[in-house]
């Protein structure tokens, strides 16, 4: 895989926190801890050097766009999709909408210490191709 076939576009969303739907009619948070925009680097497990990552998450329900991610140092990016969230771990589907990278793997953000999140990306079947970690770009939105 190329470096450029991975990237996390930005997308400037507003939001206080970040509400999804974990199941039919079972509402969840996610909370301050994901809302909100980050930035870091990532690389890929087969292939030497790092690449820039911007996202900014928001509310949103299972399945709908919750944000945005761009790579800019790979001139690609798009939307995230909720597919499942809880207190300690969120998985979007990234849904490229311009460049070059990868389009339709699994981002998994789960916090890390400090405060940041720490970013893997992988394909449908589960192969972990990439990880990198995340600080706020912004201070998190209020309650």
């Amino acid at each position: 895989m190329r470096p450029s076939a991975l990237v996390l576009s930005t997308f400037l969303l507003s939001a206080c926190s970040v509400a999804v739907n974990t199941g039919p009619g079972a509402p969840g948070m996610i909370g301050r801890a994901f809302a909100g925009s980050w930035k870091g680097t990532g690389s890929q497990s087969d292939h030497p050097g790092e690449w820039s990552i911007a996202l900014t998450l928001a509310d949103g329900a299972r399945d709908a766009v919750v944000g945005t991610i761009t790579y800019p140092s790979l001139d690609c990016g798009g939307d995230l999709l909720l597919r499942r969230a809880d207190g300690g771990r969120m998985e979007l589907r990234e849904r490229i909408t311009f460049g070059e990278c990868v389009d339709h793997g699994i981002v998994t953000l789960t916090p890390a210490s400090g405060g940041g999140l720490d970013y893997a990306w992988r394909v449908e079947t589960g192969e972990l191709a990439a990880r990198g970690t995340l600080s706020r770009a912004t201070p998190p939105p209020e309650p």
